[in-house]
């Protein structure tokens, strides 16, 4: 869980540095009804537009839930990548790939959130304890999304058209951890 932790601040920092040189802001977003309130710090700017900060969860007491819900246990990785922190965007460039994180923006909506991350990882890879967490652009190619296997910490790009795999790290907290903030 410490390891996560660390990994999200190394990639919050270099968000903030980021955004501070790119844009002269704090980190932002498309400003809609249904963000989390808590984790905004101003009001829409003109463009609509939305300043936020990422958030230090509350302990998450509702593991068992969620592992009855799915039918397996979670590796620790995993629990700690959902538990760590609640954010509206996580973007960043991990060797060749730009990489997409969903947002994990409210803790009441956790067991959700992990419950159709599943589901969709189901769609491209049935029978297995692979989760879609995210979407990625490789050598121009919009059409990749992040994968996570419960099984082996892989963490890997796929393409279902061209079925073309990419191999990003056995390690979730490596890439948080060292990949450079995107606008």
């Amino acid at each position: 869980m410490k390891e996560m932790k660390e990994a999200f601040e190394s990639y919050f920092e270099k968000l903030n540095k980021f955004s501070a040189r790119v844009f002269c802001t704090k980190p932002s977003v498309s400003y809609t009804e249904t963000l989390n309130k808590g984790l905004l710090i101003s009001k829409p700017d003109e463009d609509g537009e939305v300043a936020w900060r990422p958030i230090i969860q509350e302990p998450f007491t509702g593991w068992t839930v969620v592992e009855e819900n799915l039918g397996f246990a979670l590796c620790e990785e995993l629990k700690a990548y959902y538990s760590s922190y609640l954010f509206l965007s996580m973007s960043g460039k991990f060797g060749s790939a730009d990489l997409y994180f969903q947002p994990i923006s409210s803790q009441e909506n956790l067991v959700g959130i992990i419950s159709q991350q599943f589901k969709d990882g189901q769609n491209a890879f049935p029978n297995t304890q692979i989760f879609l967490i995210g979407n990625a652009i490789i050598n121009n190619n919009d059409g990749y999304y992040i994968y996570y296997d419960n099984v082996t910490s892989k963490v890997f790009c796929y393409e279902m058209e061209t079925q073309k795999q990419v191999l990003l790290a056995y390690s979730l907290i490596k890439i948080i951890g060292q990949m450079e903030a995107l606008g």
